[in-house]
């Protein structure tokens, strides 16, 4: 039993990391979220561009299009804003 807990803790530390993508609406550069990020005002999230950039932003607004989930966010660093759609 013990064993096959620790085989399946192996199996979770080695799957890939699932990813959601999304397009910045204002410049229509591909971004992605780590699978399972939630979009809560307020909150700090990591975005990653096409090159694998990490960049911290804070959501400040969150729009269900039905479609897919447009997030307003203010980049940490820079205090640029931005519009991401994420389909759905």
């Amino acid at each position: 039993m013990r064993l096959a807990v620790f085989a399946l803790g192996l199996f979770a530390l080695a799957a890939p990391a699932l990813a959601m993508d999304g397009v910045n609406v204002d410049t229509g550069d591909a971004v992605t979220v780590d699978d399972g990020t939630q979009f809560k005002v307020g909150d700090v999230i990591s975005l990653f561009d096409s090159d694998g950039n990490e960049m911290d932003v804070q959501v400040s607004a969150v729009n269900d299009t039905g479609k897919a989930i447009d997030v307003d966010v203010v980049d940490q660093d820079t205090g640029d804003t931005a519009t991401v759609e994420f389909t759905k």
